[in-house]
């Protein structure tokens, strides 16, 4: 939508959904550089009023959650694309998933935040929708990963795909320093906490997808 698109009253459904999908663009624009955005930045990068962005979202916790709902089915797009292709393996997915999560860093800070935007000031209705939606892919893309181990048992695919999003949050929180310990993180006896995320990452969920190659060959 343009900018004057944007100020005019969105009446019909189609241009409410168009608004919100700015809306929610315009957040994930300002969430790359820092989540610690407000909602009169928000406004202004959407080009609405901050009154207009309360027609849509109950609080800023949900409009980042809905970023983050925008970028998970994203990465399930991935998943679902790289399971399609020709002779999908676990390594094709993984490598596919972690060129996506290359080139949108802030996924990692809205996933380990998710829970707190959860337990805070998001509504039930759009807690709701969030999971109902999460849980729809999950089950869809966890078929298809059964279909290519068929020894898996029924809900083993999604159990796959919710333990690779465990270990990315989880890693990503071990892999990001706390302001507190930045400026000793030098020292001999802190080495051992400096992750290489991608490294790691890599590594981990590749030996999740062959361990599932192996129940399920």
């Amino acid at each position: 939508m343009t900018v004057s698109q944007l100020k005019k009253r969105a009446v019909a459904p189609e241009d409410k959904t168009a608004r919100r999908d700015a809306i929610v663009r315009a957040a994930e624009d300002l969430s790359a550089r820092s989540p610690a955005f407000s909602m009169e930045q928000l406004g202004r990068r959407a080009g609405v009023a901050k009154g207009t962005l309360y027609l849509y979202f109950g609080t800023r916790e949900e409009v980042l959650l809905a970023v983050h709902e925008k970028q998970t089915h994203e990465l399930f797009d991935v998943v679902e694309r790289a399971l399609a292709a020709a002779a999908p393996t676990g390594e094709t997915v993984v490598r596919a998933g972690l060129r996506y999560l290359r080139a949108h860093p802030e996924f990692y800070p809205l996933a380990g935040n998710c829970r707190g935007m959860l337990d805070t000031n998001v509504s039930t209705e759009a807690a709701f929708a969030f999971k109902d939606g999460i849980a729809k892919r999950l089950s869809l893309l966890g078929i298809r990963i059964e279909q290519l181990y068929p020894r898996l048992r029924s809900g083993e695919g999604a159990a796959l795909l919710t333990n690779c999003y465990a270990l990315i949050v989880g890693l990503w929180q071990q892999a990001d320093v706390p302001v507190s310990l930045r400026s000793v993180m030098h020292r001999p006896e802190m080495q051992i906490f400096k992750i290489d995320l991608e490294r790691q990452l890599t590594a981990a969920l590749l030996d999740l997808w062959d361990a599932a190659a192996r129940r399920g060959a």
